[in-house]
């Protein structure tokens, strides 16, 4: 059974596609003068000279190809720099038995400081 529109149209001012799968129109906002988004407009047959492709760090969106490098640098999906007093694995405890230290712990305070 093929999805159709529940919704007379879409919402004025909003995007003209119809998302099958959410069985509703999309609600981003086109730009001024447009019917669909910019996330719809290659797939709504809209002709546009800049091709769109898939972002490398998260699939669920697209970019422009031209915009690709600058979108990287901001895209919400990069992996956030850690802060410099972020240790990996620090509370993880002991790896082996290897790493059991001879040495009394009150001994060890000037490796601390």
């Amino acid at each position: 059974m093929a999805a159709t529109p529940t919704a007379p149209g879409p919402i004025e001012g909003r995007c003209s596609y119809f998302v099958e799968k959410k069985n509703r129109f999309c609600r981003m906002v086109p730009a001024a003068g447009r019917r669909f988004c910019g996330e719809h407009a290659g797939a709504a047959g809209e002709e546009n000279t800049r091709k769109r492709i898939l972002c490398p760090l998260d699939p669920k969106h697209t970019v422009y190809e031209d915009q690709l490098e600058k979108h990287l640098k901001k895209c919400n999906s990069r992996e956030k720099p850690k802060p410099d007093y972020f240790i990996q694995d620090i509370n993880a405890g002991l790896k082996d038995e290897t790493e059991i230290l001879d040495e009394p712990v009150s001994t060890m305070i000037h490796y601390l400081i």
